[in-house]
């Protein structure tokens, strides 16, 4: 990990040395050589604070492919999130492994009548995964 802070370090002094010498063709610069993109941070450990409970019925859902499996990591599938009074796509990603933990995938789940619920994005305890919705 301290390698990734040091080439971080020597990137954003290319990128000052670059905006200095080159009068705003940086953004060409960066176009011919993207940055490698960086780990996903774990998902949070609990539930979110404040629950998601929406009046409008959530899509169906979207197909995308699932990747192949990576040791350390667990795909957290795409789901649609409420944002702005609307549902959006949000695209799966990485997160990182967590030892004797189960990931949750999201999930919109019925909470009464003409509402319904977003829970997952977490982790539970390998024993309580089921019992965790």
């Amino acid at each position: 990990m301290q390698g990734h802070k040091v080439c971080a370090a020597k990137a954003c002094a290319m990128i000052v040395l670059a905006i200095g010498m080159s009068g705003g063709t940086v953004q060409a610069m960066a176009a011919k050589h993207p940055a490698k993109p960086a780990a996903k941070a774990a998902a949070p450990a609990h539930p979110r604070a404040e629950a998601v409970v929406v009046t409008v019925q959530p899509p169906s859902g979207q197909w995308e492919p699932k990747p192949p499996a990576a040791q350390g990591w667990v795909w957290s599938s795409g789901y649609y999130e409420w944002k702005d009074g609307r549902f959006e796509w949000k695209k799966g990603e990485w997160v990182q492994d967590r030892e004797g933990m189960d990931y949750r995938q999201h999930e919109w789940v019925a909470a009464g009548p003409g509402k319904w619920k977003l829970v997952g994005g977490d982790w539970v305890a390998e024993n309580h995964a089921s019992a965790a919705k």
